[in-house]
């Protein structure tokens, strides 16, 4: 049906926008720091949706439907932020081109970091697979946690990868649940459970959501 002839607005939810072609995804971000809470849509080129939003005090929704890269299959993409992220702050970062990651070894992803050679070990978030479980076997998922239980989320994917990852930069790949990142969760962390880079002998921890955006440092130097 062909719309009458006028005017319209379009009207959008404050927050920032980020596509990327080709084929084109998107994400729709409100801002990390914003007190009342925020929400995350993604719909990356690949397919899928997946929809997460916080409320004030911190509770997280999480809605996925679709097909959605994750896991093993999401790493390049998460590595991709990583590096913006890295450069963001100032450093050179870049994929290590000269040497391939070797799996066996504990290698998801090798960077060049201020002219060093780095490992990068990736973890999904949350390590559970209930989740994504009931989004392969229904077609759709979704969870809830408050804010003490997201904290809990973060703590079970760094423990997931103990004694595993020593000396790497750990990447807990929070692609789909972009919306719990934020200076409010890692200062939540921090104070519970103390740097995770000291604890588990890491080079740097990273919580990356789908975009820079959503992506903070857990350490002490974030």
């Amino acid at each position: 049906m062909e719309r009458p002839p006028g005017n319209y607005v379009l009207k959008a939810e404050t927050g920032r926008f980020s596509f990327t072609a080709p084929p084109v995804g998107f994400v729709v971000e409100g801002e990390p720091a914003n007190a009342t809470g925020r929400r995350v849509e993604s719909r990356p080129a690949s397919g899928g949706r997946s929809v997460s939003r916080i409320d004030q005090a911190g509770a997280l929704v999480v809605e996925l439907s679709g097909p959605l890269v994750k896991g093993r299959a999401n790493q390049k993409k998460a590595l991709g932020v990583l590096i913006e992220a890295l450069q963001a702050r100032g450093s050179v970062a870049e994929i290590f081109d000269e040497d391939e990651p070797e799996d066996h070894r504990g290698e998801d992803g090798l960077i060049n970091l201020d002219g060093q050679r780095v490992v990068v070990q990736i973890v999904s978030v949350p390590a559970d697979q209930s989740a994504w479980r009931k989004l392969a076997s229904a077609g759709a998922a979704s969870q809830g946690s408050t804010f003490a239980e997201t904290v809990e989320i973060v703590r079970q994917s760094l423990l997931h990868k103990k004694g595993k990852a020593t000396g790497t930069i750990l990447v807990l790949d929070a692609s789909h649940f972009g919306a719990m990142a934020g200076p409010k969760l890692v200062d939540a962390y921090l104070q519970k459970y103390g740097d995770p880079e000291i604890e588990f002998l890491l080079l740097e921890a990273w919580l990356v959501g789908p975009t820079v955006i959503s992506t903070f440092r857990l350490g002490v130097a974030n």
